[in-house]
């Protein structure tokens, strides 16, 4: 996840009034924040938790962008959901007067991974498969991948059209129309230039083949130079290419994953040789789609993986 999650963690605190909208949530909206949820203890960091504020009530949402959804989605986002509300619990203070923990809203925006569609809700279920009751937690499905380009620029804002390069329609023309848009949206040269290279490094995603890496930055150039010279990390991606800044960025992230989840799957901090192991192993990854395939292996395949005779 690595980049990917480094670029929408950073540009998300800037669209996080757009993010909000573009869900349509059944939510009368008069403020939109973030809100940090560190869980030291276990070593976890949820993506992003939007803080909404309207008719004097407060609700969350939680967010987990998701490169490679596998059969456990559903288990990691309520997973996740119940690390939030535990973070949440610990921060109430009855003698400050706070209140109970808000309502939480959960969404999985899906990046890439299966050609089927997905559907609007996912759930996990706790109890009896038999009983009438459901006891568990449902949550959203935002396949971007799956969606169009017109379904994303129909979105407000210019949140939603970075990820018009995952669209299962996205074309030459449509990268420029695209482009266009951001320029008409954002009259700010700084954050466009910020909303490019976001692009761009989602793009190397490609889950319907084409990475629309040139196309992209051919667009740019064309179109809003005043962007590339407003930004000193846009103009370094033009002038020497975006390849070599996000290979550097996906064995960092495949490394900083790797460790996560071993760290999570043992339930202890990783020892000296096991931290040199993963190091070694993620080195080997060249791509997202061989390391979400080691993700999807249970823990004692992926101790194997990692720890076996031809590890070295």
């Amino acid at each position: 996840m690595g980049q990917y999650d480094i670029a929408l963690r950073h540009i998300a605190l800037r669209c996080g009034d757009e993010l909000a909208r573009g869900l349509t949530l059944a939510f009368a909206v008069d403020s939109v924040s973030w809100i940090e949820t560190q869980l030291t203890a276990l070593e976890r960091r949820i993506d992003r938790v939007l803080e909404l504020r309207g008719g004097g009530q407060r609700r969350l949402v939680q967010l987990e962008f998701i490169v490679a959804p596998g059969n456990d989605l559903a288990l990691r986002m309520f997973e996740y959901a119940v690390l939030l509300v535990l973070s949440l619990r610990a921060a109430v203070d009855p003698g400050r007067g706070d209140r109970a923990i808000p309502p939480v809203e959960s969404v999985a925006v899906l990046l890439s991974g299966r050609a089927a569609p997905w559907p609007l809700e996912g759930q996990f279920r706790t109890n009896w498969p038999e009983s009438e009751r459901f006891c568990g937690q449902r949550f959203r499905i935002e396949a971007v991948y799956q969606r169009k380009v017109a379904e994303l620029m129909a979105r407000p804002g210019v949140f939603w059209l970075i990820f018009t390069p995952l669209a299962v329609d996205a074309t030459e023309g449509s990268i420029r129309q695209v482009v266009e848009e951001i320029r008409r949206r954002e009259p700010r040269d700084e954050q466009r230039a910020e909303l490019y290279a976001v692009m761009q490094v989602l793009a190397e995603l490609a889950p319907w083949g084409h990475t629309w890496h040139k196309e992209i930055r051919m667009r740019v150039q064309e179109l809003d130079q005043q962007s590339i010279l407003a930004s000193e990390t846009l103009r370094e991606v033009f002038e020497q290419g975006i390849e070599k800044g996000i290979e550097k960025g996906r064995k960092q992230g495949i490394e900083e994953l790797l460790r996560g989840v071993l760290a999570r799957r043992l339930r202890r901090e990783l020892s000296a040789v096991e931290q040199a192991a993963v190091a070694n192993r993620a080195s080997t990854l060249g791509d997202p789609q061989a390391a979400a395939a080691v993700f999807e292996l249970d823990t004692e395949a992926l101790l194997a993986w990692l720890l076996g005779p031809d590890a070295e």
